[in-house]
């Protein structure tokens, strides 16, 4: 009588978009028995901060034909969309180039996992866990999960793909304030713009897309006061102008080794030919996109660690924008006079009888000012420094000397599998992450382009490892 292999247990610890698609292409790649442990603590599962908005002004970045959960089957989400009741009466091509609400993005994200459950192997099983993982003990081939409960989940292989940490909190001298419920230092939650003053004035640090979002739930609120913003750069985002024109001639020139000075003089030289026709420089930095990581990659660690310090503002006003009508919606919210852009950094926030008071420096002026607000949001990014991650799981890793930041505090320590290398410099072969927690390695690695190439990638390399063992 022959004997059966026991199945192949992978747990996924985060559900957000890398999770669940990691996990739909293991249910869609297998060839063996598998078993599939989906750990999810905090937001809508599959959806992640980004998908589980209901808000219809919550739109995407991108329009609909750039967006699909799935490498090999590029115009999935757009063929979702116009079956849609909302937009099947569009033509097509128009559809392809709307930004959709991210909850219809979030809706499809639904339907491609209920259908690669169904479509899965009689021998592969799934389990989603709502629970929060807290620890993981790797010893001799094998992992224990311990989650906040106190369940604990065996499985051969791990995933992190526990996503975007909390902004690091804002400086203040008074630690007392980050315990204000005035002071919200995680956007993402619920709580950024309910039970607002509505004729008072608000700050939020950061003037990112993160900001924009926030922006537009303030204002549905009714509110009547004033939105400042403060950030070193100003309002450092622009609006998508040129319908996505496809620039070929940087990529054309570009030859390895890269080189930080030479890669900056010859993108200048073609931002300067946009620049004579009266043209933003946007495809010239789009046309990078597919070379990124392999640029990344290619640079030194003096050059990246340059870059990040002179150059990443830069980069991302350039790569990071927004629909052109939403960009008018704050530019018409500026003019009047509903919206305050501050550039300058903040010194100090402190609580007062009525609110907080937040004393800042603008650019080029030596005299700090004082606003009083009834609330100040934190929006300048998450934080990407291991080391002081908030999450419980991450902080004990760090602790048992299982994890480390990469060289530049931007990510985690990985080997170019995607597995995690230790504090002694040794891999864990069978603890891996994706998503953001690869910065320090690919550099671009957030967005869905990326990540839907990454689970593909990484659900691939873990069963063949499995296959071979």
């Amino acid at each position: 009588m022959s004997q059966t292999n026991p199945p192949l247990q992978i747990a996924i610890i985060g559900a957000g978009f890398s999770g669940m698609m990691t996990g739909v292409q293991l249910m869609r790649q297998t060839t063996m028995p598998l078993t599939l442990h989906l750990i999810n603590d905090k937001y809508e599962f599959g959806k992640g901060p980004a998908y589980s908005t209901t808000h219809p002004k919550h739109i995407l970045n991108v329009p609909a034909a750039k967006m699909t959960a799935f490498p090999d089957r590029p115009e999935h989400f757009l063929d979702w969309a116009h079956r849609q009741e909302a937009y099947q009466d569009m033509d097509k091509e128009v559809l392809g180039k709307v930004f959709l609400p991210r909850r219809d993005f979030g809706r499809y994200l639904s339907e491609v996992w209920t259908e690669a459950v169904a479509g899965k192997r009689p021998d592969t099983t799934v389990n989603i866990i709502h629970d929060k993982a807290v620890d993981i003990t790797a010893a001799d081939g094998s992992n224990t999960i311990v989650l906040a409960s106190g369940q604990t989940i065996a499985a051969d292989y791990v995933v992190l793909a526990t996503g975007n940490e909390p902004p690091r909190n804002l400086p203040v001298s008074d630690p007392a304030l980050y315990d204000d419920p005035n002071y919200i230092g995680d956007p993402w939650n619920n709580k950024a713009v309910d039970n607002l003053d509505p004729d008072r004035d608000i700050l939020i640090i950061g003037n990112g897309l993160t900001m924009v979002d926030i922006v537009i739930g303030i204002m549905d609120t009714g509110f009547n006061g004033v939105i400042h913003t403060l950030s070193p750069d100003g309002l450092a985002i622009l609006p998508h102008r040129y319908g996505y024109i496809a620039y070929s001639k940087l990529a054309e020139e570009l030859k390895a080794p890269y080189k930080l000075n030479e890669l900056y003089k010859l993108i200048n030289k073609h931002i300067k030919v946009f620049k004579k026709s009266e043209l933003s420089p946007e495809p010239v930095i789009d046309s990078l996109r597919p070379l990124t990581q392999k640029i990344w990659q290619g640079l030194s660690l003096e050059d990246k660690q340059r870059f990040l310090k002179y150059l990443m503002p830069h980069w991302n006003k350039i790569r990071h924008r927004m629909p052109g009508h939403m960009y008018d919606y704050l530019m018409q919210r500026q003019i009047a006079g509903g919206m305050v852009i501050h550039r300058g950094r903040l010194l100090n926030m402190t609580q007062t009888s009525n609110g907080l008071s937040a004393e800042i420096l603008e650019t080029n002026t030596d005299t700090p000012i004082r606003l009083d607000v009834s609330r100040i949001i934190n929006c300048i990014g998450p934080n990407t420094y291991v080391s002081q991650s908030l999450n419980p799981l991450l902080q004990q890793l760090v602790s048992k000397d299982m994890l480390q930041a990469d060289p530049l505090r931007i990510g985690m320590q990985v080997t170019d599998h995607w597995t995690l290398v230790g504090a002694d410099g040794r891999e864990i072969p069978s603890l891996y992450t994706i998503g953001g927690n690869l910065r320090g390695l690919l550099w671009e690695t957030t967005a869905v382009p990326e990540l839907r190439a990454q689970a593909a990638t990484l659900a691939g390399e873990i069963l063949s490892k499995a296959a071979n063992v």
